[in-house]
């Protein structure tokens, strides 16, 4: 017989001593339909505010039923926020109707095991933390603490980075691994040894530990987000189901039966937590710790790596709270892994006995999460969009959701290719993030959701736009729109060419490229520098006056001194962007020796080109015909304007002792901007790079440099200040 979700809700609240096995039906029910489970879950989120005593028991079963498909199955269906907003929604209801349960999962994590490993005991439990997400509840955190405490000393705080990654507890017997197991339930999980013995920065033994019997560490097993598009590629080749993230692929890896494969997929394991010393009063009096720090060091001392943000100690809340503020914008600049927040943990070791620990969690440690990156959302409609290129690309239309602060409601799918291999449909469920926190795309389907009324979005025969016949070059993905005359093609052209990486003319967006196209004002690149004469007509158009018309003329104006390489970029010539616009304005200004420099464009051969680092035979073959086929606009444009040779990377305009070095800016300057600066370094014929390793030279660092100036100072990067630089460009 089938009940219904809220038929059994009803018979529990009908009568609560009747005698079925609710856990048992729930798991059933949930298991055969987890479209039913989303369902009931959204409504739950969509009123939290209005729950009640009554929903309780149907809440533990919902959170039950989501830790099987996270931590078992490996397919979560909602987000780690809207998990975390169910948990502390049954935790606030529990609280406030006295029914705290030892049942509960909000006192553990009670979860079947896989039956695929053998099942151990944890000798101490492995609980998890207790999460936040703003620094008001940071500040509760401590005020927590000392209620319990009941002192008001200054705390120290360590910091670590909250991995998102499998929980694993590795044993150390004499001093020799012995053993490792997952987090899994509070008191039991599974035995992974055999895959846990390929992590390669696992110590296989330990010299200091060799006259001890048993000793345990715990962290985090990671793949790296570079593993992890490697191993996908690979299983992309063998048609096999691409693993949905780091973690997933992690987990799945290290229960590989073949510990070869295990080996081939490079997991780390980052140790952080010594729990015998932690908790038994014993040990720690022999190791004699009486800080986390000093627990960290020991650690290090055994042989595992370390890796922390810039800021591993801090005193005080205040500080707390300003590590807590600039790590949120800059945290993606350290590393290569995954990492969702940040782990706070009281430093002194001496008052973790007396704050003591929920069977969920510790009270002398939170974790601090970072806004979500990935959120769960639906699929509206998928509409075909065309580029400037002609490329037809799928765009997915959202139900408007908050991704890391911005309400997005579109996102690519890249192509057609693409989105049948992540098996995107119309109104289906899914999980979307921000790539590099700034372009919205689709991560995942949530397919066992889906309830028959989702619509399968076919490769288009012919332009959305113009209805050509779309076609597709031998061994590419894309299809594209042949029809040099395809109105989609030309506006993105256009918006190309006025755009800020070409002649940035302020006033054409758009809209105004559109008016001025369809009225035949803009027919060409060269008609553009013309617009001058249609001025009384512009006026005469909605949204411009006197003044915005005359910017408009005067941004024209500015806009015809330019150089060579963003010339490059806005001729929207094939397979030449930005870097490759710059190498090739480097080879032009090495060939031109004594022939005059326009005639050079149209002499460079294939054959020169190709011998240039990163310019491939394919971009070599497309300039050449372009300067063939359009010399008549590209004589025009380079007699029209004043083409410069400025920002061209090693074709230094002066030596001096910049030459040669490689330069980091950060932070804001009085009189000058960082495109500037830029410009200065590469016209000396330094590199300019992004990031900050070891291997920089030097910082530039202006007012509020933030992030970058510490992780500097921790590499030995030597800092400049904007006058010491300009100086050594002098010398």
């Amino acid at each position: 017989m089938y009940f219904s979700i809220f038929q059994i809700t009803d018979l529990i609240r009908f009568d609560q001593n009747c005698n079925f096995d609710f856990h048992k039906i729930f798991a059933i029910l949930i298991h055969m339909n987890q479209s039913q489970l989303l369902s009931l879950s959204t409504g739950y989120l969509s009123r939290l505010h209005l729950l009640k005593k009554d929903d309780i028991l149907t809440l533990r079963e919902v959170i039950r039923e989501h830790n099987h498909l996270y931590h078992i199955l490996e397919q979560p269906i909602i987000s780690d926020t809207e998990y975390d907003q169910l948990f502390h929604t049954l935790a606030r209801l529990e609280s406030d109707h006295d029914m705290l349960d030892s049942d509960s999962p909000t006192a553990k994590l009670a979860i079947l095991a896989s039956e695929q490993f053998q099942k151990v005991k944890h000798i101490y439990p492995m609980i998890s933390l207790d999460n936040t997400y703003s620094v008001e509840e940071v500040r509760d955190f401590e005020v927590r603490m000392r209620r319990i405490l009941d002192i008001q000393k200054k705390f120290d705080y360590y910091i670590q980075p909250k991995y998102d990654g499998l929980g694993l507890a590795i044993i150390y017997s004499y001093g020799k691994f012995n053993q490792a197991i997952t987090r899994g339930s509070w008191i039991e999980w599974e035995d992974v040894t055999i895959g846990a013995l390929e992590i390669k920065n696992i110590p296989k033994q330990i010299e200091a530990l060799k006259d001890v019997e048993r000793m345990e560490l715990r962290w985090e097993v990671m793949m790296s987000r570079t593993t992890f598009e490697k191993v996908n590629l690979e299983r992309l080749d063998q048609w096999e189901k691409l693993f949905a993230n780091p973690r997933n692929a992690a987990s799945g890896s290290l229960r590989q039966i073949d510990p070869l494969v295990t080996r081939s997929r490079d997991l780390q394991f980052f140790a952080y937590s010594i729990p015998q010393i932690e908790q038994d009063e014993n040990e720690s009096k022999f190791y004699s710790l009486g800080k986390y720090g000093e627990l960290m060091n020991l650690i290090i001392s055994w042989g595992f790596d370390r890796k922390d943000f810039p800021f591993s100690r801090v005193s005080g809340i205040d500080e707390l709270a300003w590590v807590i503020e600039k790590e949120t914008q800059h945290h993606t600049e350290y590393f290569d892994f995954d990492i969702d927040g940040m782990v706070l943990k009281l430093d002194d070791m001496t008052l973790w006995d007396d704050l003591g620990r929920t069977e969920h969690h510790p009270r002398y440690a939170i974790a601090y999460k970072f806004p979500a990156k990935q959120v769960r959302t639906r699929v509206i409609s998928i509409e075909h969009s065309v580029g400037r290129t002609g490329t037809v690309t799928p765009v997915a239309n959202l139900e408007p959701v908050d991704v890391s602060g911005v309400i997005v409601r579109r996102a690519t799918l890249h192509n057609y290719d693409e989105l049948n291999r992540k098996w995107v449909r119309e109104w289906d469920h899914v999980f979307i993030m921000r790539a590099g926190e700034v372009i919205p795309e689709i991560v995942s389907v949530i397919v066992d959701v889906r309830d028959g009324s989702e619509k399968i979005i076919d490769t288009p025969v012919v332009c959305p736009i113009c209805s050509t016949p779309v076609e597709q070059e031998t061994g590419k993905i894309a299809i594209f729109c042949p029809n040099s005359h395809c109105p989609a093609k030309v506006l993105g052209q256009f918006e190309m060419f006025v755009g800020k990486q070409a002649m940035n003319i302020d006033g054409l967006g758009p809209r105004q490229l559109e008016d001025f196209i369809n009225k035949w004002w803009i027919t060409d690149f060269a008609s553009v520098f013309q617009l001058e004469k249609y001025r009384d007509q512009i006026l005469e158009l909605d949204g411009y006056q006197e003044r915005s018309a005359q910017n408009l003329i005067d941004s024209l104006e500015k806009s015809r001194h330019t150089t060579l390489d963003r010339m490059f970029v806005w001729l929207n010539i094939p397979n030449v962007g930005k870097k490759t616009a710059k190498q090739l304005a480097r080879t032009h200004a090495q060939l031109v020796n004594n022939m005059n420099p326009l005639e050079t464009l149209f002499h460079i051969t294939e054959e020169e080109l190709i011998a240039v680092k990163d310019i491939w035979p394919e971009t070599a073959r497309a300039f050449v015909i372009y300067m063939q086929e359009n010399r008549e606009l590209v004589e025009w444009l380079y007699n029209e304007l004043n083409i410069q040779y400025e920002n061209i990377p090693d074709v230094p305009k002066w030596v001096s002792e910049v030459t040669g070095k490689s330069f980091c800016v950060t932070g804001s300057f009085e009189n000058m901007s960082r495109d500037q600066i830029h410009g200065m370094i590469e016209s000396h014929g330094g590199e300019v790079r992004s990031s900050v390793s070891s291997k920089l030279d030097y910082l530039i660092a202006g007012e509020s440099a933030g992030s970058k100036l510490t992780k500097a100072n921790e590499c030995g990067v030597q800092i400049l200040t904007i006058d010491e630089f300009i100086q050594k460009t002098a010398n």
